[in-house]
């Protein structure tokens, strides 16, 4: 089969000169980012590919091991699209329907709402419209029967935003998506990622459960460090990796090389480099076809697919995923029309305003336009009844305050610790970017804000819905 995009070579130099070493090592000092490894993918109009990668700095500022173009750093949430793949391939076996509700899978699942719970289909949980608390982080073990455990639990969980509603993030669906693949698969989630995709994919060097790190080279993630008095911003965090049943929402770890790969089976509408069919043409298509529209509630990510964000980029829509676990943060941004992919991988928070730099440079070299939010406006008139208050979900709350002079201020505060770390609050100025909708600084990266309402419930919307309390 050929596979016709634009065509379209990468420029010389381009992710592989002395130039852009120089300008990867330059953003990683000033971010202090301790290791960095980029990726640009390009098919060719037969189909064929060029991947080129490059890397920068040390696994961990405490051990001082070189990051190489074979260290593997954790995906995080790009997991989530590995998950709706192995989802996409039960519905190309005709074991699944879009349409099929979970309890028809699971014949024992609920939640705190039991009707709730029955009226969840596989493509809510798919499109993040469950519902369901996003982010409870238990932690079953490391038994095979981990996600298998996590499910279970979930019987006290709450619904935070109506059944097929607005979007918030769910860590938690996708979970209970791998549950759905282990059921019928017959198999841990782990090997059906081994068996399903990384078979076809030719893939090595690709993990998901800790206790193989130990046999690779692997990256190490940083975190913010309380002194503000000190002069490195971050240090090695004491906690490798999120709980294995946490493992469908983010626990494939690998290099940037491999996520290419990954990639381009989706920009070959299924087909991967090996000549192996990973998914029919059509779920490939359909997983990035727009299933929730989030324009005017976010400038950059517009809407949101099955298991890939949508990103705007100038005229572009760039189909992609990030993820963040502890002190390791993923970027992973396709361009069908282009036959593109890139991807950056980092071990501190600071890679987030690393990467927004980096894309800039990207666009400029490739000819595209590099996303960026609506210019800030100031003489926006704010509704500071409608802003002001507390706003929870299980595991955060976010205060937004208004000073003598209506000036406002977004402070973080986590309710809940993971792995015995607990983010301290932070707080930073809430800016205007539209109606109801903000800008801060927070976090390590620049976060955009929005105030919804749903059925008379009001909400604050960053990625996840968080119900306001007072």
């Amino acid at each position: 089969m050929t596979i016709m995009v634009e065509s379209r070579s990468l420029p010389n130099g381009f992710f592989s000169s002395e130039r852009w070493q120089t300008r990867i090592e330059e953003l990683a000092g000033r971010h202090q980012v301790p290791g960095v490894q980029i990726g640009v993918l390009q098919l060719t109009d037969q189909g064929s590919a060029e991947i080129r990668t490059m890397c920068s700095g040390v696994t961990s500022v405490k051990t001082g091991v070189e990051l190489t173009a074979d260290t593997l750093h954790q995906y995080g949430s790009i997991t989530k699209v590995w998950t709706a793949t192995l989802i996409m391939q039960l519905v190309d076996e005709g074991l699944l329907a879009l349409n099929t509700r979970v309890d028809e899978v699971l014949p024992d699942f609920t939640l705190a709402d039991s009707t709730a719970a029955q009226a969840i289909t596989i493509e809510m949980l798919l499109s993040h419209t469950s519902g369901i608390d996003g982010d409870i982080l238990t932690d079953t073990g490391d038994g095979d029967d981990c996600v298998e455990q996590y499910v279970n639990r979930l019987g006290t969980a709450d619904i935070t935003s109506r059944v097929g509603g607005p979007l918030s993030y769910s860590n938690s669906g996708y979970v209970l998506l791998g549950r759905i693949v282990e059921v019928l698969r017959g198999k841990v989630w782990d090997e059906a990622i081994a068996d399903h995709i990384l078979v076809p994919l030719g893939l090595e060097g690709v993990i998901t459960k800790t206790k193989d790190a130990p046999l690779h080279r692997v990256a190490v993630g940083h975190l913010q460090t309380p002194d503000h008095s000190r002069t490195e911003k971050y240090f090695p965090t004491p906690v490798w990796a999120l709980p294995r049943s946490l493992g469908p929402a983010g626990a494939v770890t690998g290099t940037a090389d491999n996520l290419l790969r990954f990639a381009a089976a989706h920009l070959r509408d299924g087909l991967a480099l090996t000549g192996e069919r990973l998914l029919s043409e059509e779920s490939a298509r359909l997983m990035r076809s727009q299933k929730v529209d989030l324009r005017g509630i976010n400038s950059v990510t517009v809407g949101w697919a099955t298991g890939w964000m949508l990103e705007k980029w100038g005229p572009t829509i760039a189909v992609g995923h990030n993820g963040d676990t502890f002190g390791q943060s993923a970027y992973l941004d396709t361009f069908p029309e282009h036959g593109l992919a890139l991807v950056v991988l980092g071990n501190s928070p600071g890679l987030a305003a690393l990467e927004r730099e980096l894309m800039v440079d990207v666009a400029s070299e490739l000819g595209l336009v590099g996303p960026s939010e609506n210019p800030i406006d100031s003489s926006i008139p704010i509704d500071l009844g409608r802003v002001v208050g507390d706003y929870e979900s299980g595991t955060q709350r976010f205060e937004v305050r208004a000073d003598d002079a209506n000036a406002l201020t977004i402070s973080v505060v986590a309710k809940v610790s993971l792995g015995g770390i607990k983010s301290p609050r932070q707080s930073a100025p809430l800016v205007p970017n539209g109606p109801a909708r903000f800008l801060s600084k927070i976090i390590g990266r620049v976060l955009e804000f929005a105030f919804v309402d749903d059925g008379g419930i009001q909400y604050l919307y960053v990625g996840r819905l968080y119900k306001k309390i007072s």
